[in-house]
């Protein structure tokens, strides 16, 4: 893989189906050739690097797509869908800038030991750092427009966001499954053998046991609380489709305990009293969700979506309904985790594991920044970091944390946020080596840069680390210095960082 080759036609315009034209661009890449077919002057730019129109921006003049990859529809600065100078639909289509396609970075994630609270909806606080299940908008890595209709695209485009929509209801599910199921009380007809229950239904024990002389038996009505209610069949639908469109596409071969297919296990044990039932859109719209039982809302959303993005054909294979949920995945976030994925592939102990050696600290490990939050305190400061990578040696008792950061590392014009970031860091963690991680430039490599010493008054010294990351699938485990070009095991990097 070479660069040209990474950088693969950054803009282009194709007709779609459907009276639609779809603009291809890569992420973090400019988009001149936008202003062909659409009037650039009323598109909504992201200001906060929010995923409105895929996070897209206007930089002196210039348009450039950010770190969101997805697809969704062009909206004006009314909010409304923005259609091209000939009337047609705008689909806004952006990939990552690497050879590398996000599933085939969720696929490597999937062994992870993590798996789970990377997909899971996060939380800033400290005491709430096992929350799983909050709003489906409060998920960090996706980000799914389910106030908007599905949109109509061919099957290709279709797959990415169909695998993705998959794998999030699976995982929400499966956190959904280790609580108490949603029941309700419903009325049930019986016809009971010698004995009353609730109300007797006199028309029909006529015509089912007096007029066939079974005067032993009363068809009854009566009300009783049960779990095989619509939401957890809807739930149960959904669970059918994801888990053979998940295994036609990733296979079920895996040991890991968070696999794709470990979690469907887990959630068809859990739901396995519940009826099999064929939903229609009329089902869906009779669904309630509210009081003691709100933390179903995020999944039933993304049960939806599944039902709607996926079908079963005659022959039991699922298959694309080609009605995509409009989405956004933060590359920033993804590669974050792959990252993450990465080092422990490398030798990097989890924070879950007793073993001996370097550790990397929980995903959503947070610190607080001051000792004392009461009112008499000053608080200005106040609140929680939460580095992306910490590694730990317990032998040496020191720490190391790396920032992740998803951009062009020649590109230093915003460095000075992350500046401040890794120096807190380094204050904050007591740390000898604090550092940055860039994705590779090249797209294959793994390099390193010789460490450099912080300037400071302090009476010691801290250095500045860099990693270049190669977002592949190829998980060679070796880094090359910059400087000198001898390569080194990254472990080995890591523990002399540590020692």
């Amino acid at each position: 893989m070479i660069w040209r080759k990474i950088m693969i036609q950054s803009s282009y315009w194709e007709e779609g189906s459907k009276h639609q034209w779809i603009f291809c661009a890569r992420d973090n890449s400019p988009l001149d050739k936008l202003q062909e077919k659409v009037s650039v002057e009323a598109i909504q730019f992201s200001i906060n690097d929010e995923p409105v129109n895929l996070g897209i921006k206007r930089v002196n003049g210039r348009i450039y797509s950010g770190n969101y990859v997805g697809l969704c529809r062009l909206r004006s600065t009314n909010g409304k869908r923005l259609t091209s100078y000939d009337g047609r639909e705008v689909i806004l289509r952006i990939e990552p800038r690497f050879d590398i396609s996000v599933v085939e970075m969720l696929n490597a994630l999937r062994e992870d030991d993590e798996f789970e609270r990377y997909l899971a909806p996060q939380t800033s606080r400290i005491n709430e750092t096992d929350k799983e299940i909050g709003d489906l908008k409060n998920n960090e890595l996706f980000y799914f427009f389910d106030n908007e209709d599905p949109m109509y695209v061919r099957d290709k485009m279709a797959l990415n966001s169909s695998i993705i929509t998959a794998s999030v209801f699976l995982t929400m599910l499966k956190d959904l499954c280790s609580r108490p199921l949603m029941g309700k009380m419903i009325y049930k007809e019986e016809n009971l053998v010698g004995k009353v229950k609730g109300t007797v239904l006199f028309k029909k024990n006529i015509r089912l046991n007096t007029l066939k002389g079974r005067d032993d038996r009363i068809y009854c009505r009566y009300l009783q609380y049960s779990e095989d209610i619509l939401e957890n069949r809807v739930l149960k639908a959904a669970l059918h489709k994801s888990g053979l469109f998940l295994n036609k596409y990733f296979g079920s071969a895996s040991g890991n305990k968070n696999s794709f297919r470990d979690m469907n296990v887990y959630c068809q044990n859990a739901l396995n009293h519940i009826t099999n039932t064929k939903i229609s859109r009329h089902d869906l719209s009779k669904i309630k969700t509210t009081g003691c039982y709100v933390y179903y809302k995020p999944v039933i959303n993304a049960a939806k979506m599944v039902l709607n993005e996926i079908t079963l054909e005659a022959n039991g294979e699922s298959a694309l309904t080609s009605y995509v949920v409009p989405y956004a995945v933060s590359m920033s976030k993804l590669f974050e985790m792959y990252v993450r994925a990465y080092l422990k592939r490398a030798g990097i102990k989890s924070y879950l594991s007793n073993a001996e050696g370097i550790h990397i600290l929980k995903y959503d490990y947070k610190s607080k920044v001051l000792s004392q939050n009461a009112s008499v305190y000053s608080n200005y400061i106040r609140g929680n970091v939460k580095p992306d990578i910490i590694l730990f040696n317990p032998q040496t008792d020191k720490y190391v944390v790396f920032d992740v950061k998803y951009k062009n590392l020649l590109h230093g014009k915003t460095a000075r946020a992350d500046r401040l970031q890794v120096l807190a860091y380094a204050l904050l963690y007591n740390c000898e080596n604090v550092g940055i991680i860039f994705p590779t430039l090249d797209g294959t490599e793994n390099i390193y840069y010789e460490r450099n010493e912080i300037e400071s008054v302090e009476q010691r010294q801290r250095y500045y680390n860099q990693l270049e990351i190669a977002i592949d699938t190829n998980w060679e485990y070796v880094v090359r210095s910059k400087e000198t070009q001898n390569t080194v095991p990254l472990l080995q990097y890591i523990k002399e960082l540590l020692a």
